[in-house]
């Protein structure tokens, strides 16, 4: 029989050969979906779209801190990118979790780049793979756009649909009065004119370290309006 020692020790050797297999299947994924080298991403992007939905957490709890325990809500994020950050949310709000609010998650995006890399990291979270303004027969209690309407040419009837989309209530990340639009793939800038267009509520500005001191973030939620 092996000694305890031993089995610790293969133990151990197996552990760093799933951490080295898994941190070369996550490079080859980010590759595969940026079309170049992927250890900068990692390093970089999926941290920051971790920092993105560790601040959009809270949003939720305290828009749900009215309803009983054990709830379960379904939530749509749009734009999830490289979907860590929407793992974040599934797991940590998984039906099997400990959280009293359990969350379905389901992720939309017009285009399947980082597949592999939700296969890889998220192989529980539903995905969608269409433009969102082509959902005609389904809503979900609440939805998520982290990061994302500075990217739509038209960012009030984007957050529209999302409203269409949703019974509760949409929740809104964007880099604040970028001005002038320094990141290449920025369409507009959110500015207090274009929140109280839509029709904001509970406008939070702040700095994100992932932005730097310099620049800043906000988030704003708005009613759903779903049935």
């Amino acid at each position: 029989m092996n000694s305890p020692d031993v089995k610790a020790s293969d133990l151990a050797v197996r552990i760093q050969k799933n951490n080295d297999e898994r941190k070369a299947l996550m490079q080859e994924a980010v590759e595969v979906a940026v079309k170049d080298t992927g250890k900068d991403y990692i390093r970089k992007g999926i941290p920051q779209s971790l920092l993105f939905m560790v601040e959009i957490i809270p949003v939720i709890h305290r828009l749900y801190e009215h309803i009983p325990e054990r709830v379960y809500k379904s939530v749509l994020e749009v734009g999830p990118e490289n979907f860590a950050g929407t793992e974040l949310l599934a797991h940590t709000h998984a039906p099997h979790s400990y959280n009293r609010l359990k969350l379905n998650v389901s992720a939309l995006d017009i285009t399947d780049h980082f597949d592999y890399l939700r296969q890889l990291i998220a192989p529980q979270v539903e995905f969608l793979i269409t433009d969102v303004f082509e959902i005609k027969d389904r809503v979900w209690d609440f939805s998520i756009a982290s990061h994302v309407i500075e990217h739509v040419p038209d960012p009030v009837a984007f957050v529209r649909q999302l409203q269409s989309l949703s019974r509760d209530f949409v929740i809104i990340a964007a880099p604040w009065m970028e001005d002038p639009i320094i990141t290449k793939s920025h369409c507009n800038t959110i500015t207090k004119e274009l929140v109280r267009e839509m029709g904001a509520r509970d406008l939070n500005i702040f700095t994100n370290y992932s932005w730097g001191k310099d620049r800043e973030v906000c988030i704003f939620w708005l009613p759903g309006l779903a049935k």
